[in-house]
């Protein structure tokens, strides 16, 4: 193996987040008694949601905050009297049921098993991520998981790679592979490790943030990491 340490973001990379999220939100709403024009609704809250979550990333937002904040405002333009406190804990404990993978995870995954350590690092909240990962095919391939709640500090931010670190020593042949350009590659490369972006719909990269990999399919891994 070319590393010993192989970190994988979680939502996007492997885990089908959106069909999951999708399926929290339609669920968590249909109990409210709200049936009609879902998938717009959903559209506008994820606008909403993606926003917090970078201002989660940039630490403008705590997690603590960002759970009711996305529907508060949500709520506000949509003009729903709903209150997010109650709204919340719902949708998360749906969410939280979420184990949906992407095409080709477990097959990499278990490839690579035994080959090296994985960790699995990401960006989330914990009493979501942790059951969806404990319930998920992936849960006896890996070693380690590591949440941005838990550690107190989000991806791309220094002390997140930092914490990870101070228990696994291996900086020196290790890669993370993700999805966000900003919070798995930036804050690799930021952190002096390699990366590899997962493209799966090859968008064109003008971020001005660079890979050391990038790939459009999982398997390709394979020829990356042996």
């Amino acid at each position: 193996m070319r590393y010993k340490l192989v970190l994988f973001d979680a939502d996007g990379t492997l885990f089908d987040f959106d069909t999951a999220e999708k399926q929290a939100f339609e669920k968590t709403f249909k109990q409210f008694g709200i049936n009609e024009n879902l998938e717009l609704l959903h559209k506008e809250y994820e606008i909403i949601n993606k926003a917090i979550w970078r201002d989660f990333e940039q630490k403008k937002i705590t997690s603590r905050e960002l759970r009711t904040e996305r529907f508060r405002r949500f709520f506000v333009k949509e003009n729903l009297d709903l209150d997010p406190k109650v709204i919340s804990p719902i949708y998360l404990r749906y969410l939280s049921e979420g184990t949906h993978l992407l095409q080709g995870a477990k097959e990499i995954i278990s490839f690579l098993f035994g080959k090296c350590e994985l960790a699995l690092a990401t960006n989330g909240l914990a009493d979501v991520q942790n059951p969806r990962f404990a319930g998920s095919d992936l849960a006896k391939y890996f070693q380690h998981i590591f949440i941005s709640e838990e550690i107190g500090h989000p991806k791309p931010n220094p002390e997140f790679f930092e914490h990870i670190f101070r228990k696994l020593p291996h900086k020196e042949s290790a890669i993370i592979i993700g999805d966000n350009l900003v919070s798995d590659i930036m804050g690799g490369n930021d952190f002096g490790i390699d990366t590899c972006w997962f493209n799966p719909n090859k968008r064109i990269n003008e971020s001005g943030v660079i890979p050391a990999f990038e790939i459009s399919d999982l398997k390709e891994l394979r020829s990356i990491l042996i």
